[in-house]
């Protein structure tokens, strides 16, 4: 799988703080966007050959349902790097990947958002350009 790494962040426990992973947005070469997750116990090995915007091939990963809440992509799986996965950086790719996929909102819009009932990122999928807030 040949993807653009779009954002990543650490998911933490909120009760213990113990960190969980590493939850990613992607976006494939048919403009698929994808939810990546790395578990904490691979972090060390894949975080520092990855940069946000970067062009990556991956090998050997598993799929996954996506959790009902909390999920930051619409297709209904994740993406999940495992023990054998094999990330490859992709720096003269021939292929193209968009870069203007997503808007990312600042906390006052998700939180305003947050009792509409439903799910939060179906408010801002009709935007096609990046804004970083």
């Amino acid at each position: 799988m040949r993807f653009r790494l779009i954002h990543f962040w650490e998911a933490r426990n909120v009760v213990t703080k113990v960190l969980i992973g590493l939850e990613m947005l992607l976006i494939d070469q048919e403009e698929t966007v994808i939810q990546g997750f790395i578990p904490s116990g691979r972090i060390d090995t894949y975080l520092p050959h990855m940069r946000a915007g970067g062009i990556y091939r991956l090998k050997s990963f598993f799929g996954s349902n996506n959790k009902i809440l909390y999920r930051v992509a619409e297709p209904s799986f994740t993406i999940t790097f495992s023990s054998t996965s094999v990330l490859s950086d992709l720096e003269d790719s021939s292929v193209c990947f968009p870069e203007d996929r997503f808007r990312f909102h600042g906390y006052e819009e998700f939180d305003a958002a947050c009792d509409l009932r439903g799910d939060l990122y179906g408010k801002f999928s009709l935007f096609y350009r990046i804004m970083l807030i």
